[in-house]
């Protein structure tokens, strides 16, 4: 079994022309076997506009979780009033983390000031309501990396997702004093990817999370198409091989740490 520790069935939706409800209805009869539905899904809400869809959608589906914050692309729209409703929201019953918040300068560069000073803002925040948080971090190592040291994160849990970045730079997110995991998505499988897998291969057993990001970045063999949670198999599959572990192991292990970041 395995869970999706993070998509957004919104985006999904609205990508693929394709209901929530019709996507269950197919996964676990889909012409391609390796292709399955996933135990639970952390539908993840980083665009205040769309919190009330995420509270319904986890009211309504007993294995849909949710996550809430504000993604750094909203840098020059957000309010004071979007982050009393994000923390407002991280009180529901179904709200299983806060995020994704973080930086991201490969599209926004030129707000780097404002994106750093967001970043700390949500970063405590999210501390002050001891629950996981889910960061966003794209090509902005050292200045996240500054943040992170200059905050108390003592008995934080700390999903960075999507990793993108070196093996470096996993090695320096490790050795914050916080327990760190890192998402691997369907990025792990690209071709150009080497990176992310260097990085795959120096994860602790205990620190590695499935994911997919949906409906972005679909995994060899469905890049370019609609991403959904049932392509997880693909992720832990390469993971597997560079790792040189056995597919069931990352099961196993991922789901481990699922329990232990997410209480799911």
């Amino acid at each position: 079994m395995f869970v999706d520790t993070h998509c957004h069935i919104d985006s999904y939706e609205r990508h693929a022309g394709e209901s929530f409800d019709t996507l269950l209805a197919r996964l676990p009869h889909d012409s391609d076997p390796t292709i399955r539905p996933p135990e639970a899904f952390i539908h993840v809400a980083c665009d205040p506009q769309d919190f009330d869809y995420a509270r319904e959608l986890s009211e309504k589906y007993e294995n849909v979780y949710a996550a809430y914050g504000i993604h750094p692309e909203y840098v020059e729209t957000e309010t004071s009033d979007d982050e009393k409703r994000m923390v407002e929201m991280l009180s529901h019953p179904k709200c299983r983390a806060c995020g994704e918040f973080g930086l991201d300068y490969h599209y926004g560069a030129d707000t780097r000031e404002a994106q750093t000073k967001l970043f700390e803002r949500h970063l405590q925040l999210g501390l002050a309501s001891g629950k996981p948080l889910v960061l966003h971090l794209r090509e902005a190592d050292d200045d996240a990396l500054a943040i992170l040291r200059n905050a108390d994160l003592r008995n934080s849990k700390i999903h960075v997702h999507c990793f993108t970045g070196t093996r470096d730079f996993a090695e320096r997110l490790l050795a914050l004093d916080a327990e760190i995991f890192i998402g691997f998505t369907g990025i792990v499988t690209f071709k150009n990817a080497v990176n992310v897998r260097e990085a795959a291969e120096i994860v602790p057993d205990n620190r590695m999370l499935l994911e997919t990001d949906a409906p972005y970045m679909a995994p060899v063999p469905y890049r370019g198409k609609p991403c959904h949670s049932g392509y997880i198999p693909y992720i832990a599959k390469t993971l597997a091989e560079t790792r040189k572990t056995p597919v069931e192991e990352i099961y196993r292990l991922c789901r481990e740490n699922t329990r232990n970041c997410y209480g799911i």
